[in-house]
């Protein structure tokens, strides 16, 4: 009986195959650039696809300022194993396209999985400064944002000054900074982040004027930088030196940490990217508005519209990386494009909704009519004058000389030198490393 019951139990183990074991999602890695609200809300937003569906699991993953990240990433990459997914910064835009065999644009990669993908679905400016001329994105924009002026009404109305009339021009904003500091309305009249991405690249495009060779570098690795006989960005420094003296401005640092002193009180205006709302919104003790960024009156043409900033994503090839990989990159890109997210994330940081029809379902719900201001940054750079230098730049190793621009302007607001030396200086220094960028290419 018992060699009946055994040949039987391994007939049917024989003629029953084992039990298929579920398909494991396959893994898609991104690296985020941000901390604090707007990173908790990307890494929720990775979680919230992964519920969607079973085929693909995203992990965002934060590693290191943006900076930081692309040197991490340019290491997986040599080592043959970078993310999928990169969030990068504008300033590193000129490395990441030079980096021909690394990146995959992101039209081709929705090709490559089939899915439908319109760059004209984006916002303009946002498909001029990441596009090509043939009309294809070379990375997908996601949080955008540009330079606007917020200011505390408070303050304004301590000074005695209009809080419903922000200064438009910068004549307006020294005046009224000047106003503040006689009055004792604030310490500091007005202050700014992102020294050289407000004083520099912004002021370059809020009055169309180039401030390098070839497109601002758009057309080609062979850019020089053209500033040291530019008056207008010569004398744009020299207003800051000036300013200082009263305390009318007052330098917060190369970065972000200027935001502070506005939050705080401290500073009464502050040239700032509309995606630091969020921040402002939860620190500030006071009411505040917001305003397009200051132009100077007498050249022609302006105001301008100021460029893009914030960060796109950008797509890494690899050894091995499979068509279902690319497929699974392509369906979470296309989540975080949906209105849905979109309209979230815009409603929740500041950053600018990247696509046409967010910022439309956004009008449509009456958002822009129920938060005065929210519409200042899309509006500046849609309703403002076109021009050739309004789309961006793309310099390599634009991150190295951002830092060299910090140098020799600190070292004017020290007294160190004059406006035009650090002009001067900024343009011999910053080519050199464009020279070095263009030899590595060889």
């Amino acid at each position: 009986m018992k060699r009946i019951l055994l040949a039987a139990a391994m007939a049917w183990s024989i003629a029953t195959p084992a039990l298929a074991q579920p398909a494991q999602p396959t893994e898609i890695q991104m690296w985020m650039g941000l901390t604090g609200q707007g990173g908790e809300l990307l890494s929720r937003f990775g979680e919230d696809f992964n519920k969607t569906q079973s085929e693909y699991r995203v992990v965002v993953s934060f590693k290191g300022q943006y900076p930081e990240q692309r040197a991490a990433a340019v290491a997986a990459y040599r080592a043959g194993k970078p993310p999928h997914i990169m969030q990068m910064f504008d300033a590193g835009s000129g490395d990441m396209i030079a980096a021909k065999n690394a990146i995959v644009p992101v039209s081709e990669v929705f090709k490559r999985a089939g899915m439908p993908f319109n760059s004209a679905d984006f916002i303009a400016p946002a498909r001029g400064y990441y596009g090509l001329k043939d009309g294809s994105l070379l990375s997908m924009p996601f949080n955008v944002s540009t330079t606007v002026l917020f200011y505390n009404m408070d303050a304004f109305r301590k000074a005695g000054l209009d809080p419903t009339k922000p200064p438009k021009t910068w004549p307006e904003l020294v005046q009224a900074a000047k106003k503040i500091r006689s009055t004792n309305a604030a310490a500091c009249g007005y202050t700014t982040t992102w020294l050289a991405w407000v004083q520099l690249e912004q002021i370059a495009s809020r009055h169309n004027i180039a401030f390098g060779t070839e497109g601002n570098g758009r057309n080609g690795p062979s850019a020089s930088l053209n500033v040291a006989n530019n008056p207008l960005l010569v004398r744009q420094v020299q207003t800051l030196v000036d300013m200082q003296k009263d305390k009318s401005f007052d330098y917060g640092g190369r970065s972000n940490d200027a935001a502070a002193k506005f939050i705080s009180g401290e500073c009464a205006m502050l040239t700032q990217s509309s995606g630091g709302l969020g921040a402002i919104r939860q620190g500030a003790k006071f009411e505040f508005g917001t305003a397009q960024m200051p132009y100077w009156p007498d050249v022609k043409g302006a105001p301008y519209a100021t460029t893009i900033g914030g960060a796109s994503l950008w797509v890494f090839n690899a050894p091995n990386r499979t068509d279902k990989e690319f497929r699974g990159v392509a369906a979470f890109l296309n989540y975080l494009r949906s209105d849905k997210v979109m309209t979230e994330w815009a409603k929740a940081t500041g950053f600018l909704p990247a696509t046409n029809s967010a910022f439309k379902a956004m009008q449509t719900e009456g958002f822009f009519s129920q938060n005065p201001g929210r519409d200042v940054p899309i509006l500046s750079l849609i309703e403002s004058g076109k021009g050739e230098n309004t789309n961006g730049y793309r310099f390599g190793r634009w991150v190295e000389i951002r830092d060299v621009y910090h140098e020799e302007v600190e070292k004017a607001l020290q007294g160190g030198q004059t406006p035009a030396e650090a002009m001067r200086n900024f343009e011999r220094r910053g080519n050199a490393l464009l020279r070095a960028f263009e030899r590595g290419m060889m």
